[in-house]
């Protein structure tokens, strides 16, 4: 028993594992969510100096060639079409495009705040599968991403894709990067079990707050008290300590 048990340990390691490639901005929605959300699906990011922020996909979306799904990749290193972004400030009041322009990778990074990578075996998440045998593929829409992600180095078909909702419990790796600025992602093991934690707490605890990672603890206690929802972070319930979680 004991040489099968650490046979089936092996071929779990060696596994393939597919990557949705995010970041901080994003991760608190993602915890309350419990899931990786299709594209343009979800609630909008809220950047602690730009406010709510929404990206384009809404409006690619629009043109239906093949139903919004989940991102995946099989390449850990941060995708460039995620780092070349184009900003457009959107007056709320009336709706018009205050500024629109290009952006370089580096304040690309900067807005993303640090960037993450959440990883699945592929063989755990059958609905996960590759992108090239997706029929979006071949699609106007498909082939136009194709084109655009190839023009800034990145090779499309190791991408895969989830026309439903992956749950975050499945999740095996957590990479995260400190440096916000040239991120290098780095592997936390550590941190799948507080992920898996706050999406636990989000599940079974009714109108849980998970603080994005930009708020202090007591900021976070605060914003959750006006909300009147307890707040959660990694294994800690916010309310119930006196200083930094």
């Amino acid at each position: 028993m004991g040489q099968a048990k650490r046979k089936r340990e092996a071929d779990l390691m060696a596994a393939p594992v597919v990557y949705h490639h995010t970041s901080t901005l994003r991760t608190n929605l993602m915890w309350m969510s419990g899931v990786i959300e299709l594209e343009g699906r979800g609630m909008p990011a809220i950047h602690p100096h730009l406010g709510e922020i929404r990206t384009d996909t809404l409006r690619r979306r629009a043109m239906k060639d093949f139903p919004a799904v989940a991102w995946f990749t099989s390449e850990i290193d941060i995708p460039n079409c995620l780092r070349k972004v184009q900003i457009l400030l959107v007056d709320q009041d009336t709706g018009k495009v205050r500024r629109d322009h290009s952006t370089g990778r580096d304040l690309g990074d900067a807005l993303a705040l640090n960037r993450v990578a959440i990883g699945f075996r592929l063989s755990e998440n059958p609905g996960i599968t590759p992108w090239p045998n997706h029929y979006g593929y071949a699609t106007s829409e498909g082939k136009e991403l194709n084109e655009s992600a190839r023009e800034v180095g990145d090779d499309p078909d190791k991408w895969f894709v989830s026309e439903q909702p992956v749950d975050l419990l499945k999740a095996i790796q957590f990479w995260g990067s400190n440096s916000v600025i040239n991120p290098r992602l780095e592997r936390h093991d550590s941190y799948v079990k507080d992920m898996h934690n706050m999406v636990r707490a989000c599940r079974d605890r009714k109108g849980v707050y998970i603080p994005p990672t930009f708020l202090k603890p007591d900021e976070a206690r605060l914003l959750a008290a006006m909300m009147s929802v307890p707040a959660f972070r990694g294994d800690t319930d916010l309310a119930a300590i006196g200083g930094p979680a």
